[in-house]
């Protein structure tokens, strides 16, 4: 994309340049990103590249996400069908709604 492009949309979100616009919008995914800047979230990826800029915050790793819900049980996703299968709880609301969800499955 030229330079005047990318300016152009840099200025319609109310940046200075397109610079400013990648790195003001760092934090976000590259979708939110693009929805923010009004283009397509491969462009985002381009442009960051470019510029050498990232994503602010890594991401935890899988083991990192399960033990995080394992640990807390306020967690809103316990007691669903997800918690039992997805993330592997098996206390006893996530294995009820794994049982209902398996019992409904079955009758439908």
């Amino acid at each position: 994309m030229p330079r005047y492009d990318r300016d152009e949309i840099a200025r319609r979100c109310g940046h200075d340049s397109w610079q400013q616009a990648v790195e003001a919008t760092a934090h976000l995914s590259q979708q939110e990103a693009g929805r923010v800047l009004g283009v397509s979230h491969p462009t985002v990826r381009v442009w960051r590249a470019e510029l050498g800029v990232g994503v602010a915050v890594a991401r935890p790793s899988a083991a990192e996400r399960k033990a995080a819900f394992l640990a807390d049980p306020g967690d809103p996703r316990h007691g669903s069908a997800n918690g039992y299968r997805n993330v592997g709880c098996r206390c006893e609301r996530c294995t009820e709604a794994w049982t209902t969800y398996q019992r409904e499955r079955r009758n439908a």
